[in-house]
């Protein structure tokens, strides 16, 4: 069934490349898109689901209002706009935070109407880092306005409400007419940071989660070459390679605060048959954004630059937008989204 799933993905191409495997190259010069402070003088945005779009869609998590650390989730057209299309609920389990969009084209039967997007979100009711689950929202464009469902499709999975939970979550379309798509998450309890995955079923109006199983850490390493585990990534899928790409926090953390965000991005790939795989699978590392090429001091929170379906905009690139920040005391008010690209061969 999980080699089926990967199989489902590649009919959204029809012309296969000649190698499984990829190469990236040099990272170009990087642009700058957005930084909250355009709008609220004092604000931050991050962990951005960017759409290759004219101008670029960046929906993100970001500061309500200015001087506030509460979450809403934002819709920047790069260089145009930028407004909140999603907050927290007065009451319930995303009463506080609304955070960590992705956002992917798919048919969603939802209260009599058949909407075209989804919104899959991190949300929590703490003013806090803890406690967190994943929920959905869906709209008939990707303007919005989103509808949420009233439940969590991911719950939150630990035992106590100070935990992290579930959270950063980031799909890709399996097939848009059935309903289908691939959920990735990060899970956060006490026994460490692991990287899960399902299939997201919407054709009886109710989101099935279906096929869920913990993704291979095998093959990512830390700065240092050591074994490393897996949280708050972006994936992005080529259909003719049948590969994922992922991009996703460096560590170790740095000892200096922030010490609780990255300062590079490492960028891996796996087969779809290792990702679905029951056991095994292992990643391959195919490139590190460090602050020798962001002239930053963090470099975190990253998405790639993908189409409404979650796959490449062009198979001969791939275009990585982060964020920088830079040392405390202000680091939070400093962060800033830019884009790099390089080669994909």
């Amino acid at each position: 069934m999980f080699r089926r799933i990967a199989a489902v993905l590649v009919v959204l191409t029809l012309l296969p490349l000649s190698a499984a495997h990829a190469a990236v190259g040099g990272w170009s010069a990087p642009i700058r898109l957005y930084a909250a402070s355009d709008v609220q003088g004092r604000g931050y945005a991050y962990a951005p689901s960017a759409v290759a779009d004219n101008p670029t869609r960046l929906y993100t998590c970001h500061s309500k209002a200015r001087n506030t650390i509460r979450d809403d989730i934002f819709l920047t057209r790069v260089g145009v706009s930028s407004r909140s299309v999603l907050a927290p609920a007065g009451t319930g389990w995303d009463s506080w935070h609304n955070c960590d969009p992705s956002v992917v084209r798919v048919n969603v039967p939802f209260n009599g109407q058949t909407y075209s997007y989804a919104m899959f979100y991190l949300g929590n009711d703490v003013d806090r880092s803890a406690h967190n689950a994943i929920g959905v929202a869906v709209a008939h464009n990707l303007d919005g306005p989103w509808v949420k469902f009233p439940n969590p499709v991911i719950p939150f999975p630990g035992n106590h409400p100070d935990q992290w939970g579930a959270g950063q979550p980031s799909a890709t379309t399996i097939n848009a007419a059935e309903g289908t798509v691939v959920l990735a998450w990060t899970q956060g309890l006490p026994s460490g940071n692991t990287g899960k995955a399902a299939q997201i079923s919407f054709g009886s109006g109710t989101p099935v989660v279906q096929y869920e199983r913990t993704l291979p850490m095998a093959g990512l390493t830390t700065a240092t070459g050591a074994q490393d585990d897996l949280n708050n990534f972006d994936l992005v899928y080529s259909p003719p390679r049948d590969r994922f790409f992922m991009v996703r926090e460096g560590h170790p953390y740095p000892v200096s605060n922030p010490n609780y965000i990255s300062d590079h991005v490492q960028i891996a790939s796996i087969s779809g048959a290792d990702f679905w795989a029951s056991s095994g699978g292992s990643w391959r590392v195919e490139s590190t954004i460090t602050s020798a090429r962001t002239g930053k001091a963090r470099t975190h929170n990253p998405g790639f630059l993908r189409t409404v379906y979650g796959t490449l905009p062009n198979e001969s690139a791939l275009t990585v937008v982060y964020t920088s920040a830079d040392p405390d005391p202000d680091s939070l008010w400093s962060y800033t989204l830019w884009q790099t690209t390089a080669a994909l061969s």
